[in-house]
């Protein structure tokens, strides 16, 4: 494995790679669907790959995507296709070359040798490569997680090492050598090794489906038309116009070349979800990239709404009184930034007014996504624990309820010594008495209790919050406020409020959305110089907008740097 990872990171590997791209397209039957936002491109591909399985098998075709949320998909379409034939160009890799170890997921020896570069670990078992790697907050990103980022967009974009800033060659020095002493690859190894050694996708496929193909990078695009070449028939999904994970070496340019015949060019013209008023904005956007796919895309038959909003991330007050009115109306309502530090002061005025929010599409967030109804010990599930019986949504406690929404008690001058182990001697659904529960508690503290029972949950509720370690205090202060602002049913219902980055939600939509327009630094100085940079800016905005169903509201920027509707 050391060997193949010097190979391809030679000099003789990038003129392979190179000469792979260049190859005429003719070499493979190359097609390309073009699918702008609401298109319904996810179920035109689904017929596609339905086609093709009757033609040439079910075993004989695979489906590729740029995100593990996107293959999720494409799996749930109930394609012909085994799930085994679903993945992300990086898990179709790992597959390839037998399964190696992953250096982001290695990282212990790593930090302890470099603390001054140390790296976030990555989760990755082998689901977890089919997630594509956020990118690093440029105002809070450690100096590691940054030079790591810029390496791998470098090697996506096939510059040769001579070409990297000093500072990238210096941290790659000490990296490759890591991964030498440890019989590790990284991402990017993954797919330069795949490129430089396998001939073939896995399973020799007749037919290759490459979704979301735009946030491809030039080097991963090399891979697909090497494996495409062997095939039958290589499609290629995406919209050129969505292209914004730059950091991972993406361009649209990939997409776009080499030049193909119309009659191999599909573009879907429909959309089914962005009205007249919000088409209008998102196409005045778009227009200002110096290079894209030509297409005739129309809105839907609806008039929408686009509005100025006299707010800024840092007063955010109408905004969050435009969410409360939306979601009261049982609309759903994305507040997007471009950078996701931007968003807390108004997923702080969401915390305060109880406001439930999520991000479904980063569920592994816990800072977008603090009501956790997925694991029984979180503090939505206590507070429901607590106050479900005086609400009519259970009966009675059971033995778990009340362990659940005890164990959070401080015990000092309110539990008995054996307080909260107590309800380990019953089965887990037993029913709890009142009298039973009277066992665990003080006599003083006991008599509170039963005041706040006998009034309803609120006082209930608001009696537990008073109690709670220190240690959870501040993990139960939503959950509570949610119950106490919108009711019991708000802990458990889909949160009307999605929050995010543009970056995270791109593929979601929702009926009202709420843009910042602010930049970070380098975002703001590469807006400023034109060029690819400036383009990516300009089609992560246009990703945003082209989120809204009905509504997009803009949102005025809270400092001197921010994108120019």
């Amino acid at each position: 494995m050391n060997d193949t990872l010097t190979a391809t990171t030679s000099a003789d590997f990038i003129e392979q790679a190179e000469q792979v791209m260049a190859a005429p397209s003719c070499e493979m039957r190359e097609y390309r669907l073009f699918g702008p936002p609401g298109t319904g491109k996810t179920t035109t591909l689904k017929r596609w790959i339905g086609r093709a399985a009757e033609r040439f098998g079910p075993e004989a075709v695979i489906a590729t995507s740029f995100s593990r949320a996107a293959a999720a998909e494409l799996v749930g379409r109930d394609l012909p296709i085994s799930a085994d034939q679903i993945g992300t160009l990086h898990s179709l890799a790992y597959r390839a070359l037998d399964g190696p170890r992953i250096a982001e997921a290695n990282l212990e020896q790593w930090n302890r040798d470099y603390p001054d570069l140390r790296l976030t670990p990555a989760k990755r078992s082998k689901a977890d490569l089919d997630e594509p790697p956020a990118e690093a907050d440029a105002e809070g990103a450690a100096e590691g997680d940054v030079l790591l980022q810029e390496l791998s967009r470098l090697r996506g974009l096939m510059i040769p090492e001579e070409g990297w800033p000093a500072r990238i060659r210096h941290f790659a020095e000490k990296w490759t050598e890591y991964k030498r002493q440890h019989g590790l690859l990284d991402f990017t190894d993954l797919i330069q090794a795949a490129l430089h050694d396998v001939h073939a996708a896995p399973g020799r496929p007749a037919v290759i489906f490459a979704d979301e193909s735009q946030d491809l990078s030039p080097l991963q695009f090399a891979l697909l038309r090497k494996w495409g070449r062997e095939a039958e028939y290589l499609v290629i999904c995406g919209d050129d116009d969505q292209t914004i994970y730059g950091w991972t070496g993406a361009s649209p340019d990939s997409m776009l070349d080499p030049p193909l015949p119309a009659s191999q060019i599909r573009v879907l013209e429909q959309s089914h979800r962005v009205p007249r008023a919000v088409h209008g904005l998102a196409e005045s956007i778009i227009r200002r990239v110096a290079r894209r796919q030509p297409k005739q895309y129309r809105p839907r038959d609806a008039d929408g709404r686009c509005e100025f909003l006299h707010a800024t991330s840092m007063r955010p007050g109408r905004i969050l009184d435009l969410v409360e009115a939306c979601a009261g109306r049982g609309q759903t309502v994305m507040l997007l930034a471009s950078c996701g530090y931007m968003l807390q002061p108004i997923i702080a005025g969401l915390r305060k007014r109880g406001i439930p929010y999520h991000n479904p599409y980063r569920t592994t967030n816990g800072a977008w996504n603090p009501i956790r109804k997925d694991k029984p010990g979180s503090a939505a599930n206590r507070v429901l624990a607590l106050i479900d019986p005086l609400t009519g949504a259970k009966e009675h406690w059971t033995a778990r309820d009340a362990a659940l929404w005890t164990e959070w008690l401080s015990s000092k001058g309110l539990l008995k010594p054996d307080g909260k182990s107590y309800f380990a001697r019953f089965s887990p659904e037993a029913k709890i008495t009142l009298a039973e529960l009277g066992d665990i508690f003080l006599p003083v503290p006991w008599m509170d209790f039963c005041s706040a029972y006998g009034a309803d949950y609120p006082d209930l509720l608001r009696w537990w919050r008073a109690r709670l370690m220190s240690s959870v205090q501040e993990r139960a202060e939503f959950p509570v406020a949610v119950a106490l602002a919108r009711g019991p049913q708000a802990l458990k219902d889909t949160p009307k409020v999605i929050v995010g980055t543009i970056h995270s939600v791109k593929g979601g939509q929702a009926d009202v959305v709420i843009i910042l327009p602010d930049l970070s630094r380098a975002a703001a100085a590469e807006y400023e110089r034109r060029g690819e940079g400036h383009d990516s800016i300009v089609r992560t905005f246009y990703v945003g907008v082209t989120r809204a169903r009905q509504s997009v509201y803009l949102a005025e920027p809270a400092g001197r740097m921010a994108f120019r509707w």
